[in-house]
C-alpha cells in the first residue's frame, strides 16, 4: 500500500510539473450595438443607404479565442492562437463563415531571438495603422472606410518578429500565394518596425500583394505615430497606396484620444487624396464617446460623416455587414452607433 501511495504521489507531482510548463487561456469579446446609416444616393455602389440595424463588433469584433504557450526549455516556447469571429447579433460566424477566421497560427518563441509563427495572421502594415487609429477600425468613423486593408489578414503566412531592443520591434511576413505553376501569383509580403518609449509610439509598415496572375500588384505604405500628453494623446497616420486593388492615392489621419476619469473622447479627421486624373477625393470626420462601466465592460456612442468629391463613392458602413452590392448591404455618408462591449 505504501508503494502504491508513493507511486501515486510521484505521478501527481509529475503531472503538476507538466501542467506548470504549459498554459492555455480562453478569452473573448461580445460587442453588440445599433447602427443608423443614411445619406447614400440612389445607385451608389449598390448600397441601400438609409437603414437602422443591430450589428456585431462596432468597438471590437466579437470573438472567442484560445491562446497557449508551452515551455520547451532553454528560453524557447511553443505558442499558438486560434480565434473565431462571431456575429453576436445572430450567432453566425464572421469572416465569411471561417471557423477561425480572425487568427489561426502556431509558432516558436525565443526569449532572445524572437518568434516565428505560421498560419493565418494579421499583416504588419495593417497593424501599423490599426493599433494607433483612435477609432480602433470599428466605430462609425473606422479608418478602413478610407485606408487600404489589403494586408489585413493573410493566409498561409510565415512571420518573424524580433525581440524588443531599446524600445524597437520589427517583423516581416511572407504569404504563400499557393497558385500552382506560379509562385508569385497572389503572393503577399509585409513588414513593419515599431518604436515605443515613454510617451512616444511610432510605427512604419509596408505591404505588397500580387494579383492572381502576378501581372500587377498593390503596394501600401504607412507611417503612424502618437504622443501621450497625459491630458490627451495626439495621433497622426499617413498612408500611400498604389497599384491593383487600390488606386494611386494618399491618406492622412489626424486624431486625438482624451481621457477623463472613466470616460474617453475620441476624434479623428481622415482625408483621402486621389492622385489620378479623376481626382476623386474624400474626407471623413468622426467623434466617439466611451464609458468604462468596469474593467471589462464599455458602453459607447459614435458618429461619423463622409464627404465625397468628383464622383467618389466612399461610405461609412460597418465591415461586419454584407459587402457592397450584396443583399442587406448598408452604407451611406452618415452613421451613428450606440452599443455595449463586454470582454472575458
Amino acid at each position: 500500500m505504501n508503494k502504491q501511495l508513493l507511486a501515486a504521489a510521484l505521478c501527481a507531482g509529475c503531472a503538476g510539473a507538466a501542467l506548470a510548463q504549459s498554459n492555455v487561456a480562453i478569452y473573448g469579446v461580445l460587442d453588440v450595438g445599433v447602427a443608423t446609416v443614411s445619406g447614400a444616393t440612389a445607385g451608389s455602389s449598390g448600397f441601400n443607404g438609409n437603414d437602422t440595424k443591430m450589428q456585431s463588433g462596432t468597438l471590437q469584433g466579437s470573438r472567442i479565442g484560445f491562446k497557449g504557450a508551452e515551455d520547451l526549455g532553454n528560453g524557447l516556447s511553443a505558442i499558438f492562437t486560434l480565434e473565431s469571429g462571431i456575429l453576436a447579433d445572430t450567432g453566425a460566424s464572421d469572416q465569411g463563415g471561417l471557423l477561425f477566421g480572425r487568427q489561426a497560427f502556431v509558432g516558436i518563441k525565443s526569449n532572445t531571438l524572437g518568434a516565428i509563427t505560421l498560419g493565418r495572421q494579421y499583416g504588419p502594415e495593417y497593424l501599423a495603422w490599426k493599433l494607433v487609429e483612435p477609432m480602433d477600425d470599428g466605430f462609425a468613423g473606422a479608418g478602413s472606410n478610407l485606408f487600404a486593408t489589403n494586408g489585413k489578414r493573410i493566409n498561409n503566412a510565415v512571420k518573424y518578429t524580433t525581440p524588443t531592443v531599446g524600445g524597437v520591434t520589427a517583423d516581416v511576413l511572407y504569404g504563400f500565394g499557393e497558385v500552382a505553376g506560379n509562385n508569385a501569383a497572389s503572393r503577399d509580403i509585409g513588414a513593419s518596425v515599431t518604436y515605443a518609449g515613454g510617451p512616444v509610439l511610432f510605427k512604419a509598415g509596408y505591404n505588397s500583394l500580387n494579383n492572381a496572375t502576378a501581372s500587377d500588384k498593390s503596394t501600401n505604405y504607412v507611417l503612424s505615430g502618437s504622443y501621450n500628453f497625459q491630458v490627451l494623446k495626439a495621433i497622426v497616420i499617413y498612408g500611400s497606396n498604389k497599384g491593383s486593388g487600390s488606386t494611386d492615392n494618399r491618406d492622412l489621419l489626424l486624431g486625438a484620444s482624451i481621457p477623463f476619469g472613466t470616460h474617453t473622447l475620441l476624434a479623428s479627421y481622415i482625408r483621402k487624396d486621389d492622385k489620378s486624373s479623376a481626382d476623386k477625393d474624400a474626407h471623413q470626420i468622426a467623434v466617439t464617446w466611451t464609458y468604462d462601466m468596469s474593467k471589462r465592460t464599455i458602453a459607447y456612442l459614435s458618429a461619423a460623416r463622409m464627404t465625397n468629391k468628383n464622383g467618389a463613392a466612399y461610405h461609412t458602413y460597418s465591415a461586419t455587414l454584407p459587402a457592397a452590392g450584396q443583399a442587406g448591404a448598408v452604407a451611406g455618408t452618415r452613421e451613428f452607433n450606440v452599443g455595449l462591449r463586454h470582454a472575458f
